[in-house]
């Protein structure tokens, strides 16, 4: 008969298991840790954005990136184009020499550029995505 100590200490080892493979994952590969591995790192404007520069235009690099990691939802403007995921949201502009990639927190990214994307990123928010004010007169 076996010991009861040895299925206390293979049921400890199978929980573990199980927590790194979750953690895994979660943390896999995602769309920013494809620009990181493909594009040469910039400097960033602050500590929430992860910058990058690309020799190409914001078309193509936007192109290659979203062939790869298919966007949720998608937006293009004069100013740039803007890519959307589940965690991340990509910022593609011009710049003279090819295109600036800007990597940040979905939440961080609509705070920034809604008024470039509107409603077409599918926002959710507490208050709904038609919420326009927090009382009776507000926000009109």
């Amino acid at each position: 008969m076996k010991h009861p100590l040895w299925f206390v200490v293979g049921g400890i080892l199978a929980v573990i298991c199980l927590i790194v493979a979750g953690n895994l994952l979660l943390s896999g590969p995602s769309v920013a840790s494809f620009i990181d591995r493909e594009y040469e790192k910039d400097v960033a404007p602050d500590d929430d954005i992860a910058a990058y520069k690309a020799r190409h235009v914001p078309t193509v690099v936007s192109a290659r990136i979203a062939d790869k990691w298919k966007p949720l939802s998608q937006r293009a403007d004069s100013s740039g184009i803007y890519l959307r995921y589940s965690r991340d949201a990509v910022v593609i502009k011009p710049i003279p020499t090819g295109s600036s990639i800007h990597v940040m927190e979905v939440e961080r990214a609509h705070r920034t550029y809604s008024s470039h994307t509107g409603g077409s990123w599918g926002w959710t928010s507490t208050y709904g995505s038609d919420f326009r004010g927090r009382g009776p007169g507000a926000g009109k």
